[in-house]
């Protein structure tokens, strides 16, 4: 190994070292030894030797970065002082000397301004398809209490006569809370001849009106779905309170909220909302209504070269009624549909519920109310199944597990797969809860996991359904990044997460809140109080914060390797796609408590821009 790699990979080393050290887990010796390193490479910038292409004799970069800090996420070689590219392709990453042979008459050159240059940005589980769908409907704020919100409804609905489907998001699935929940009456108060209809804001809670129940053909007799179901009167009729997506899915369908002239130029405002953030690539965690119309419009903006991020999405799974066809059904979507950048590739499990709704599913009882355990929506044996026939498809699986109960189900099921002699390709979603003897397993198997930073905070109503000592065990991925190398890759869940409007989604809100496991001050201002009075302290335990190097790989090549493009992306190497985002600050010279401050100026995918803020700075 040179002397530039060994120094480069000792700096990645020490620079991790020293952000633990910020949580008091390391050497003051070993941060001085950082300092020390990051000394030598600024005075001996021969050492980050270029890797590169031959500069051809034909053409030069379309783009060369430098000035600022340029992290590659990859471990040979972390750091580098420029890097350009050409066409889609990134052609050199290495010292500013190397890269003036590469600059040509029509060569931009960024200048970082002491910035910092990322691979491009990934969330690796968000919900931009439905998301786009609720946009469209009227939003209601995290933060409003039951007033509020029933004043916003009431104002909208007379502003608006006619004939129509009233529908939005937003509600807190906390509020209603002295009457069992959101009832149909307060709605019918405001209308009861339209049908109306609200998703709670983490989008796994309904609230429909007695229209909206008729026209969806809900009545007491209707029975449960396997998990989430219809909260009822002492007479047994439904309130109009509706728990998970698979007991919301007939008012969706009966209520026809998906208009296709309309979703085709939301859905592209609000993707572009995410390259403006840095986002090149995302994956939709399940779209589980009116697939054909929404992968059609997904389809035709590639087709046009107006898809700014490469878009992967999934085929959802909710019930045993879904297991049978789920891979079949996969395989006749990906005949139809895949562009360049929109692929389908993914079965779904949603293996239980939330917290907040009490359908996750549990090994010991919630606590409020009392004795109840929340419930799996498959059997061990039907994700077995699953997961045998996604590896002989050659498709992944994603689980989404937040009880200790349904996280204990899905490594049951790849240990049988394992001890059969297959290693198919499993991604964990969430994780929030996990046993002791379930968090050792983890390090063991080595699935893939998926969570949110702006999760790992804390959250009253939380801790009141499961009790402290399993309250102080959630979100333990820290540990399992470093110490046992599983691939953790950090996503937003939009919307179905903390605050009104996009900011759940923002990029450096979720690194900060990661790696001190307390809410950004946006966050905390946006939740007004509702996280509880102690939302401002760390939530336990501080060993699986994460560092800041962690946080970043979670959001590049972790999230590159989960969606199987890690070839081609997550990180800044010469033959890889030219997917990279600008910061305007370096978050290595940054305090912590000051990263959710960063913006992204430069944002491009395949090479192309598809954001620049740069001229508004």
């Amino acid at each position: 190994m040179c002397i530039g790699c060994e120094l480069s990979q000792q700096l990645s080393s020490c620079f991790s070292q020293a952000v633990l050290a910020r949580a008091g887990t390391t050497s003051r010796r070993r941060v001085l030894q950082a300092g020390a390193l990051m000394a030598a490479s600024a005075v001996a910038p021969s050492l980050l030797k270029g890797d590169a292409q031959a500069a051809p004799a034909n053409g030069k970069a379309d783009w060369l970065f430098e000035g600022g800090t340029i992290l590659t996420m990859e471990s040979d070689r972390p750091r580098a002082e420029a890097v350009a590219v050409r066409g889609r392709e990134i052609v050199y990453v290495g010292d500013r000397r190397g890269a003036q042979a590469w600059v040509g008459p029509a060569t931009q050159r960024v200048d970082l301004k002491g910035g910092m240059l990322l691979p491009g940005l990934i969330d690796s589980h968000v919900h931009p398809m439905v998301g786009a769908l609720l946009r469209s409907g009227v939003g209601l704020k995290i933060e409003w209490q039951e007033r509020e919100v029933l004043d916003a409804i009431a104002t909208y609905v007379k502003a608006n006569p006619g004939t129509g489907v009233f529908f939005g998001q937003g509600w807190n699935s906390n509020l209603f809370r002295a009457q069992g929940g959101p009832h149909r009456r307060d709605l019918d108060a405001i209308s009861a001849d339209r049908p109306i209809f609200f998703f709670s804001s983490d989008g796994h809670s309904g609230w429909a009106n007695s229209k909206a129940l008729e026209l969806a053909g809900i009545t007491a007799k209707t029975p449960d779905p396997p998990v989430g179901g219809y909260v009822r009167d002492q007479d047994g009729q439904p309130t109009g309170y509706i728990r998970e997506v698979p007991a919301m899915l007939p008012v969706i369908n009966a209520l026809n909220l998906l208009d296709p002239g309309t979703y085709g130029p939301t859905l592209l405002k609000l993707l572009r909302q995410f390259s403006a953030m840095g986002f090149t690539s995302v994956f939709d965690a399940a779209m589980p209504f009116g697939q054909i119309p929404v992968f059609t419009a997904v389809q035709q903006l590639d087709q046009k070269g107006d898809l700014p991020v490469r878009l992967h999405t999934t085929q959802v799974v909710t019930s045993e009624d879904d297991v049978q066809n789920a891979v079949q059904s996969l395989t006749e979507l990906r005949s139809k549909f895949g562009s360049e950048h929109f692929q389908i590739s993914t079965v779904k499990v949603v293996g239980d519920g939330v917290i907040e709704n009490r359908q996750a599913a549990l090994l010991e009882p919630y606590l409020e109310p009392a004795g109840t355990y929340g419930r799996l929506a498959i059997s061990t044996d039907s994700l077995v199944k699953l997961l045998r026939q996604c590896h002989q498809a050659g498709f992944d699986l994603h689980y989404h597990t937040i009880g200790d109960a349904s996280l204990r189900q899905a490594l049951d099921a790849l240990a049988t797969c394992r001890q059969a002699g297959q290693d198919p390709k499993l991604t964990l979603a969430h994780v929030q809860i996990v046993d002791d003897a379930d968090q050792a397993r983890l390090a063991r198997l080595k699935p893939l996991i998926s969570s949110t930073g702006i999760w790992c905070i804390r959250f009253q109503e939380v801790e009141k359904a499961i009790g402290t000592e399993r309250y102080s065990k959630m979100f333990r991925f820290g540990r399992l990044q470093r110490d046992h190398g599983l691939n953790v890759a950090l996503g937003s869940d939009w919307p179905a997460t903390y605050a009104s409007g996009t900011l759940g989604i923002e990029p450096m809100l979720n690194v900060q809140a990661a790696i001190l496991r307390q809410p950004p001050p946006p966050l905390l201002e946006a939740m007004k109080g509702s996280l509880g009075p102690n939302a401002s302290e760390p939530l336990p335990p501080m060993q699986d914060a994460f560092t800041l190097n962690g946080a970043l790989e979670a959001y590049t090549i972790a999230g590159a390797r989960q969606l199987g493009i890690d070839s081609i992306t997550g990180s800044i190497k010469v033959g890889k796609r030219a997917d990279l985002c600008v910061l305007d600050q370096d978050l290595t010279r940054l305090p912590t408590e000051q990263i959710y401050s960063t913006r992204c100026m430069l944002t491009l995918m395949d090479g192309v821009s598809r954001h620049d803020a740069r001229q508004a700075s």
